[in-house]
């Protein structure tokens, strides 16, 4: 049966796997020389954040967090000592179109109108606080201050913002804005932007100490690590010889782009989609692991195999079934623990499908083998990356803090992660944990960790 050929197609060995964390190790390698870095698939982007949290931060900080149609400001307050905790206030402002692709000038002047209400709102004007700056497009960082936007995702097409510093850019919003209102006010921001996966590592390395990884399984997929900066050959400043760290945005998406390290594991199914995707030949690994195209895969098998009447009875012409764009929640929920044969035909009447018991079950093993795939190449990447931590560190348990709706919400994929990732990695004890509001808390944390870095830099010897 052609069925049962697709399910195989998407098996891949252990001995494959392994080959897999070899090539990914080496690419690695190619984004962090800069020798090679031009022409790496996976780029290993500095973020400049040079720790993380050991419990010491204290204080009130701001969270600013853009990456789609809402911008939220949050105020995170955290106590230190005896009573550790973080407190958290935050909220949503709209993003309009208009201001999306106006110009840059009105889309920050905005951004820091929203800053100044949250503030009014709780009488905390002209007390502006270090801020942490989730700005989720893609950037290149020049130092934890200097943040250049490369290009604008997301609809986002305001002008006068491609190649400018976003730290600058929110700054001098900020001056326009509190100078008039606040007459002693002295421009003294300390405004940090960060990536979501490096706040998402930053927030769960509060809770967990040694947590060095940080991992984002959902819409899209990503990871970054604790590198020693001797090792980072793409920054020029910091001695080579003092065992110092640097967080790297590995944007391991991109691994099998230009190598082919993935074409003897990709399938029919997997061209298919990346032909009618907007980015076509680029981000191969993620379109093979993250939430928005697992659902996609699956649809194309069921439409082939409805075709060839291998699966289900009928479908309605209306179906979404029948048009791109399914939802990996449809997988879950085929997925779920609790749904029985009876519950997954009831599932399926609502998509104009008509299925009997054996329908049901081919279902079941087609989004059981296509989400396994997933985790165990995302188990690849986890391994490849503690590997590389082991070997810099000696350390042979890493914590990977972990965020994403695919890890958070599908019913069996953290479950097939971790097994993955112990069974390919045998020698290491690499734990996950649950990170929390990376993108907010984690930001503020990030701002929190460079005031103590800061605070300990300028402390006299005598102190």
């Amino acid at each position: 049966m052609k069925a049962d050929e697709i399910i195989k197609s998407f098996e891949i060995s252990d001995d494959k796997l392994t080959q897999l964390i070899a090539m990914m190790g080496h690419e690695l390698e190619k984004g962090l020389d800069k020798a090679t870095n031009d022409e790496a698939e996976i780029k290993m982007l500095p973020s400049y954040v040079t720790s993380t949290p050991d419990g010491t931060e204290e204080g009130d900080y701001l969270a600013l967090d853009l990456g789609g149609t809402n911008f939220r400001v949050l105020l995170v307050k955290i106590s230190s000592g005896n009573d550790v905790k973080i407190e958290m206030d935050n909220q949503l402002y709209p993003i309009s179109n208009e201001l999306m692709t106006g110009t840059g000038t009105q889309l920050f002047d905005h951004l820091v109108k929203c800053l100044w209400d949250f503030l009014v709102q709780r009488d905390m004007m002209c007390q502006l606080l270090p801020i942490g700056f989730t700005f989720s497009f893609p950037t290149k960082h020049l130092g934890i201050k200097k943040t250049i936007l490369v290009s604008w995702t997301k609809g986002y097409t305001a002008s006068g913002v491609v190649g400018e510093d976003i730290g600058a850019l929110l700054n001098d919003a900020i001056n326009r804005r509190f100078k008039i209102r606040c007459l002693n006010f002295d421009l003294k921001i300390m405004s940090t932007v960060v990536n979501d996966t490096v706040g998402t590592m930053v927030s769960c390395a509060y809770d967990h100490h040694d947590t060095c990884m940080g991992l984002i399984v959902g819409t899209g997929t990503n990871m970054c690590y604790m590198e020693l900066q001797k090792n980072i050959g793409t920054i020029d400043d910091g001695d080579p010889n003092d065992g110092s760290e640097m967080c790297i945005n590995t944007e391991w998406g991109a691994f099998g782009d230009n190598s082919g390290a993935l074409d003897s594991v990709k399938t029919f199914y997997d061209e298919i989609v990346d032909s009618e995707s907007p980015n076509k030949g680029q981000h191969v690994y993620e379109k093979m692991i993250s939430g928005m195209y697992m659902g996609e895969i699956v649809r194309r098998i069921i439409v082939d195999l409805h075709k060839d009447k291998e699966l289900f009875e009928s479908i309605d012409p209306n179906s979404v079934l029948l048009s791109c764009g399914l939802s990996t929640a449809f997988v879950s929920q085929v997925l779920h623990p609790g749904f029985d044969t009876t519950q997954i035909q009831q599932y399926l009447t609502g998509f104009g499908v008509k299925a009997n018991e054996n329908d049901c079950n081919l279902l079941k093993r087609i989004c059981e083998v296509v989400s396994s795939r997933a985790a165990h190449l995302c188990a690849v990447g986890v391994v490849a990356v503690a590997k590389r931590i082991a070997q810099n560190r000696g350390t042979k348990a890493p914590t990977v803090g972990v965020d994403g709706s695919v890890y958070r919400r599908h019913p069996t994929f953290k479950k097939i992660l971790l097994s993955k990732t112990k069974q390919l990695a045998p020698d290491l004890d690499i734990s996950f944990e649950l990170s929390t509001d990376g993108s907010g808390r984690g930001a503020a944390l990030v701002a929190a960790v460079e005031s103590r870095l800061q605070h300990l830099q300028t402390k006299s010897p005598v102190e």
